[in-house]
């Protein structure tokens, strides 16, 4: 499967770019989730409707925003000119979400 180039799959598409950007833990673990999943494990999903799906999506937009919303922070006191801020003179800070 992995040198052939005919049949591919989306699971072979998501396998390949899981390896070009997890590390090997991180690989393993998908692995294993994969494997468990087409052995039956549902993991709490048992009826066939998007519950799945909505519950990705918010996990995906709260662990998204975490690194999208940041707060700037002031590196140094300068006194500006004409009320002309300069965006060198500001840093990004982290913010954890309060969800």
């Amino acid at each position: 499967m992995a040198n052939k180039m005919d049949g591919i799959t989306d699971l072979t598409k998501v396998l390949v770019y899981a390896a070009n950007h997890f590390s090997e833990k991180e690989f393993k673990k998908l692995q294993a989730v994969i494997f468990a999943l087409m052995h039956g494990v549902n993991y709490g999903y048992v009826n066939l409707d998007g519950r799945f799906l909505e519950d990705s999506n918010d996990l995906y937009f709260i662990h998204k925003t975490d690194k999208l919303h940041k707060k700037l922070k002031k590196k140094k006191k300068i006194k500006y000119k004409n009320n002309v801020i300069q965006f060198n003179d500001f840093s990004r800070e982290g913010v954890k979400n309060d969800a």
